[in-house]
């Protein structure tokens, strides 16, 4: 093992262990990216250029090694375009840490930075709105009319029930349950499989506003939730009166926002809910189960997704120095297990 290689060591094991976890409070998923990046790096340098872990240090993060390692993932691991940045990304975001804990650092730093993102083709990825387009969006529909009020509570019910738009138009006022700790809606959803989704006090608040406004007084628990009216009598809202809502509100947000999808639909609002969740850390099990999916491989869309979310998150790590300055100069030849431990890496 090379004898100033202790130091390469230690801002691993700070930054994964401690600057992370600790003091920025990052999610489980930004660090599990974080070192898959690097074991990966250390199972390229150890494969192909013979380095084994004990003697890495930041000699083997050159602009050739790190494009290598890169080139290597895209060939032989046949890795997509997407995984490729987002190695790329925990990699830059390691050593800009580095480079802001040790100022000798910074040329290792520069010097792989001007490594560029690669282009290609990318997979088919579920459209979701972020959190500022929700917000446009919720506050599109004008309250001061009855339909708009309608309009509001509709869309924001969707997208805290994550329901599909048919398991939406089927809710009847007795799928509402009320108990003296929470409130939950039962969904129907496919197979016949029912669910149970709580609303969180926000949105009770909006749905007890709606039930007084459109359900005055009624008992009936066989009332469609949402409805429409006509002959004077209150029927089952349609899909059609959703698109033509939803498209409605896409077109005045597209007028201030170009980003802002046209094609909106009901099932959006269910993938932008998911999506929010899956990036608060929320386990993908529970994401599966809040949807009503029924296998896992349907809900793994989100996590493929989010790749460029954890990338913006590695990127966006504010690099204050490290107070907690490791003076261990233990010995780790022929203890790569140990010293992987010691990482953080395994």
């Amino acid at each position: 093992m090379k004898t100033n290689n202790m130091h390469f060591f230690q801002h691993i094991r700070n930054y994964l262990c401690d600057y992370l976890v600790v003091r920025r409070k990052m999610s489980d998923q930004t660090v599990r990216t974080y070192r898959q990046s690097i074991n990966q790096l250390r199972q390229y340098l150890k494969d192909e250029r013979g380095i084994s872990f004990t003697d890495m240090d930041f000699s083997c993060f050159t602009r050739d090694f790190i494009y290598g390692f890169l080139v290597w993932l895209g060939k032989a691991k046949n890795c997509s375009v997407q995984t490729l940045n987002l190695r790329l990304a925990a990699i830059k975001s390691f050593l800009r840490y580095c480079s802001e804990e040790d100022i000798d650092l910074t040329a290792v730093y520069l010097e792989v930075a001007t490594i560029h993102s690669f282009k290609g083709t990318k997979k088919p990825c579920v459209e979701y709105l972020v959190q500022s387009q929700l917000k446009t969006l919720f506050s599109l529909p004008d309250v001061k009319t009855r339909n708009g009020r309608r309009d509001r509570f509709f869309i924001i019910f969707a997208y805290e029930t994550g329901a599909r738009m048919q398991e939406l138009l089927n809710l009847k006022l007795g799928d509402i349950i009320r108990t003296e700790a929470f409130v939950k809606v039962r969904i129907f959803g496919k197979g016949s499989k029912v669910r149970y989704v709580p609303l969180v006090q926000s949105a009770v608040k909006h749905l007890d506003a709606y039930i007084k406004e459109f359900h005055p007084f009624s008992t009936k628990s066989e009332e469609f939730l949402f409805y429409t009216i006509h002959n004077h009598q209150n029927t089952q809202m349609t899909p059609g009166t959703v698109d033509y809502m939803l498209k409605k509100y896409a077109r005045s947000a597209y007028d201030t926002d170009e980003d802002f999808p046209k094609n909106l639909h009901a099932h959006m609002l269910r993938h932008s809910v998911a999506m929010a969740m899956y990036k608060k850390g929320i386990p993908i099990s529970y994401i599966k189960d809040f949807l009503g999916h029924s296998s896992l491989d349907t809900t793994a869309i989100y996590s493929y997704a989010d790749d460029e979310t954890i990338v913006k998150a590695l990127e966006s790590v504010d690099h204050e120095s490290s107070n907690n300055k490791d003076k261990a100069t233990k010995n780790w030849k022929g203890q790569e297990k140990e010293l992987l431990k010691f990482c953080g890496l395994s």
